[in-house]
């Protein structure tokens, strides 16, 4: 099923925030780098052969879907230039403030924290989480979902993807994306889940 079909009659439209690679010292992030300067660094073609290394990596694809030779190139570039690999199934740190950040810009302080089933939400405070002040741990484990409190913006993530999925109406996404230039694309009609291997 494709993306937008999956949330047709909530969200009409969804934007692919693709997860940083960063350089660590110290436990301090000390460089972002894009999907795009890594794929160029990688000789990769686009960004779907660098999602099908990364997934192969994790041993997130099936077989016939993986490539082992760039999943081996990704991991000697990864070592030979000190960076790390985004990250997959759970909000990246390098993206969470600005992701908070934009909920606030478009007019929301509260927001629910859910868990990737559905079972638990818990409503908090946007300002108290980005001042790290909120300490909200959900029961079901760690995989989260932030959404609004009336529907209108969902940050979602699928396991063994290095992405995050940003939900809304088009001009909400627009506006979030002119002030926070998340690196992505906006889904088409045929977009899914696994899209690099289409």
């Amino acid at each position: 099923m494709s993306i937008l079909e999956f949330y047709k009659g909530y969200f009409d439209t969804v934007y692919v925030m693709l997860h940083p690679f960063f350089k660590e010292k110290d436990n301090k992030i000390t460089q972002v780098m894009t999907w795009k300067e890594i794929q160029m660094l990688a000789g990769f073609k686009d960004i779907n052969q660098l999602d099908i290394a990364l997934r192969t990596s994790i041993g997130g694809l099936r077989r016939e879907y993986e490539n082992k030779k760039d999943a081996d190139i990704l991991s000697q570039l990864a070592e030979l230039h000190d960076f790390w690999f985004p990250s997959e199934g759970n909000f990246q740190d390098t993206l969470k403030n600005e992701m908070l950040k934009s909920l606030q810009d478009q007019g929301h302080h509260y927001m629910y924290m859910g868990d990737e089933w559905g079972f638990e939400r818990k409503r908090s405070y946007i300002q108290e989480v980005i001042d790290g002040k909120d300490n909200t741990l959900l029961e079901y484990g760690p995989e989260m979902n932030w959404y609004t409190t009336n529907n209108e913006i969902l940050y979602t993530t699928h396991w063994d993807s290095h992405f995050t999925l940003l939900c809304s109406d088009k001009n909400t996404v627009e506006n979030i994306l002119a002030k926070h230039p998340f690196e992505g694309f906006y889904c088409n009609e045929k977009t899914d889940i696994y899209w690099s291997t289409k």
